[in-house]
């Protein structure tokens, strides 16, 4: 009785991957590595870290397969959070993202990248006065770096004017930021702006 894998056409039919087992080819000696880590920077000074960040960080981890969420260390600002406590928010709010980790740099953001061998620098554009500067960024970054690509990605529609520095006035105006921020930045925001004790 002529078996299933030995007729012609019931052959062709096998999975692809059983029968290159089944002959054991090896596709990468023939073809060198078929797949390449890509690794991105998302960098900003997330301050405070919006639901517009949130919105970027978990579609780009989705296309990337590391995803570096770069606070930048700014000496000459003042921020209203210190590195250290975005970064803690920006960890707590990201740590069901396996292949999201939250770093901090200071300087050019090529050299930053090129140290993690990154080959991509995420960035949001929510309007042209947005794309206008972060066309000149990215031009001024491909100069220094040719091999560095910036991938630009719209924020969802409900995040279109959302930006950190309007969180920060609503909230010293004593506007409300439900579902501008996540839960932890709001108690936090209202902690740091009007001196409300944080609940235990």
């Amino acid at each position: 009785m002529e078996s299933a894998a030995s007729h012609p056409k019931r052959q062709a039919a096998l999975p692809l991957l059983e029968r290159a087992q089944g002959l054991k080819i090896k596709v990468s000696d023939s073809f060198g590595p078929i797949l390449k880590r890509v690794t991105a920077i998302y960098p900003g000074s997330f301050d405070p870290v919006t639901n517009g960040h949130l919105d970027l960080i978990h579609r780009g981890a989705k296309i990337f397969d590391e995803l570096v969420v770069a606070i930048l260390r700014n000496p000459e600002k003042d921020p209203l959070f210190s590195v250290a406590e975005r970064r803690e928010m920006l960890e707590a709010m990201t740590k069901e993202l396996p292949n999201v980790r939250v770093d901090e740099f200071q300087g050019l953001l090529v050299d930053y990248a090129h140290t993690h061998h990154a080959a991509a620098v995420l960035r949001g554009i929510r309007a042209i006065s947005d794309y206008e500067y972060e066309l000149q960024m990215a031009m001024m970054n491909r100069k220094l770096d040719p091999n560095l690509e910036t991938i630009f990605m719209m924020p969802a529609e409900k995040y279109s004017y959302l930006s950190s520095r309007l969180v920060r006035e609503v909230v010293k105006l004593g506007g409300s930021v439900d579902g501008l921020v996540p839960p932890m930045v709001a108690e936090r925001l209202l902690s740091k702006v009007n001196g409300v004790t944080r609940s235990k």
